[in-house]
């Protein structure tokens, strides 16, 4: 619950900055990579919902999403309002782990 709490923030910022400047908002995302309606996304680790769809930036050595497909990734880039998901223009992107699952729910005491 903390870190989508913390996604929200980082994701309300990023709106507000776009809102201010007319700007994509430079930030850095962490889920999983993965495919939806023919679009590589990065999703919640927690329930595995898409957050953001991913495009790599002009020039990037990052532009093959298809081989961090199931892993957990560190992405970093410009965040910029879409629908039905905001868009991450990729400038770098970093694997956390090779596997990418959902959080067990926490057991009540």
């Amino acid at each position: 619950m903390q870190k989508l709490l913390v996604f929200l923030i980082i994701a309300a910022s990023a709106a507000a900055g776009l809102a201010q400047t007319g700007k994509a908002a430079k930030t850095s995302l962490t889920g999983c990579v993965d495919e939806h309606d023919g679009e590589y996304v990065l999703t919640n680790d927690r329930d595995l919902k898409p957050t953001a769809r991913l495009r790599p930036a002009a020039g990037s050595a990052e532009d093959n999403f298809a081989r961090h497909m199931g892993e957990k990734v560190t992405v970093q880039g410009r965040l910029s309002d879409g629908q039905p998901l905001p868009v991450l223009t990729v400038d770098s992107l970093k694997t956390v782990s090779q596997t990418c699952a959902p959080a067990p729910e926490a057991q009540p005491k």
